[in-house]
Formats: C-alpha cells, structure tokens, sequence
C-alpha cells in the first residue's frame, strides 16, 4: 500500500512539473488590451502618419531601472507625437504590470500587447510585441512563426488595421530569432506569407528582425518591400544595436543594423516616404549619469498616406 501511494505521489509530482514547464513558456492564445476607445483626444502635429519602431529590451531578470527606461521611452514618444509604436520585447512584471498597458497610459494610445515568451503565472513574468495607436486598431491578427527555434522559444507576429484620418493601413510587429541564420530565414519567410495574405495596398510591417540587411533574408525583403531608412539614406551604416551597457555614454560604439521599417509593396501609388530617422539613440542624463532607454535604437518613419 504504501509503495503504491508513493507511485502516485511521483506520479502526481512529474504531472505537476510537466504542468509548469508547458505553462513556463508558451505562445499567447490571444491579444490583450484597448485597441480603440482608449486614446487622449489632443492636438496633433501636422505632417504625415509617424511610425515609432523600438525593441526595448525587457531586462529579464533584473529588469534594471525597467520603469525609469519606460518614462524615457514614453517621453520620446510624446516629444516625436508618435502615431502608431511598434515595440518589441514587451515585458509583464509584478511590480509593474504589462508594459504595454502602462506606455498606452503614459502616452495616451490605444494599446495592444500579445504574448510571445514566458508566463505570468508560471514564472512572474512574460515579454512579446505591442502597438501603441492613436487611431482605433481592428481586424486585430496574430500568428507564431514558424519554425520554431527551440522549446522554450517562441516567435510572433501582431497585426492590426489602423483607421487612420488618410484611410486604412495594415500594421505589424515582429520580433524574429537571433539564433541559427536558417530558422531566421524561414521565420522570416513565415512572416511574409502572414503579412500579404490579407492583401491590404498599405502594409507597414516594423521590429527586429535580427538578421543584417546583407542576410538573403533581408535581401528578398528589400525587393518585395521597401527599407525605408536605407531608401532615404544610401550611405549612411544605420546600426541599431547594440547598447553594452546601459548606464555608459554618447561614445557607446554600435555594431549591427537588424532593426527595420518596410513598406509592402515595393512600388505603389498609395503611399510616399517622407521620413525615416534614428530615436532614442542618445544616453539621457539621469542622477548624474547617464541612462540609455533600451539596447537598441528606435526608428521614426514618417509616410504620406494618399487620401
């Protein structure tokens, strides 16, 4: 008797352990959020529809002066008066909650968040992908791309329509692997299949894409859709990562450019490049040091939208 009861007491202690392994990390099954109704009405700057790109390193898990780096990144996008945000590496904690709920908050946006990595539940904490919008945000889609990287990696991809005053344009946000260059290149692959199935005219598709812009990945992207920083700026390097060390200075050296804005498709009539700047890629002065706002560098777009 007692042999069998210690069976089932393994038993119930295996069940347990598989529960919060297959709970530990685990894609989301839906977005959260306010995607409309939940935007400031203010004044806006004239010009065209901006678009703020950002990963934003979600610190796991120490998550180092995590709220003070999300004041910085939501004062920018105050100052920039960011249309829509696309961030990657959006993380949920419990002294602060979801990230994306409270940059919504401090900017005064819609907000979408979907899960990609990690679970509230099981371990305190989880991190995806967001869009911040100051229009409504519908027909809200999402998938996991695929191949997968690895057991407890996952990779997605958020969509939304944003109804913006121009008419409608297709929003997505991706974070791809930087792990082996040929999941990358499937993943990357998955995406676009995902991105031009609804065959919208108008699709803007921002985030890390961790791959560099001579990967054959990112060589067919740049046909399919257009690089709107490398469009504007032929010959400028344009790294975007990677930050070292968040508390040095302006002189922190950069090394890569994976972090991009396309416009899909390549040639249109809908739309216009107007812009297509570097953000938040300057230390801050804080306390008497300095505080970069995340390890990457943010892109700013801004394209005219036909009426």
């Amino acid at each position: 008797m007692c042999g069998r009861m210690r069976r089932y007491g393994w038993l119930l202690v295996v069940a347990v352990v598989t529960m919060w392994v297959l709970n530990a990390c685990r894609v989301g099954t839906g977005f959260e959020g306010c995607p409309e109704g939940c935007a400031v009405d203010r004044e806006r700057r004239e010009g065209p529809l901006r678009i703020l790109s950002l990963n934003m390193l979600h610190g796991f898990p120490r998550f180092q002066h995590l709220q003070q780096r999300l004041d910085l990144i939501a004062q920018e996008i105050r100052r920039h008066d960011a249309d829509i945000v696309c961030l990657q590496e959006v993380p949920w904690t419990p002294h602060l909650g979801g990230a994306a709920q409270y940059l919504g908050e401090a900017t005064g946006l819609n907000h979408l968040y979907l899960r990609a990595n990690g679970s509230r539940w099981a371990i305190l904490f989880e991190e995806g992908e967001a869009i911040l919008s100051r229009y409504p945000l519908r027909d809200v889609i999402f998938a996991e791309l695929q191949p997968q990287a690895g057991f407890f990696e996952h990779r997605v991809v958020l969509g939304a329509t944003a109804v913006t005053p121009w008419g409608e344009a297709r929003v997505f946000v991706t974070h791809l692997t930087n792990g082996a260059p040929e999941v990358n290149e499937a993943q990357t692959e998955s995406l676009m299949r995902f991105a031009t199935a609804s065959g919208n005219e108008i699709t803007i598709l921002a985030g890390d894409f961790n791959a560099s812009e001579d990967s054959p990945q990112i060589q067919v992207m740049s046909k399919k859709g257009l690089d709107v920083y490398r469009t504007l700026h032929p010959d400028t390097e344009g790294f975007t990562c990677c930050v070292g060390d968040l508390s040095s200075g302006p002189s922190e050296p950069l090394e890569e450019r994976i972090d991009y804005v396309f416009l899909l498709p390549a040639n249109q009539d809908h739309s216009r490049v107007v812009s297509c700047e570097q953000v938040l890629n300057q230390p801050f002065r804080v306390d008497g040091g300095w505080q970069w706002a995340s390890d990457h560098i943010g892109l700013l777009t801004a394209i005219a939208l036909a009426q």
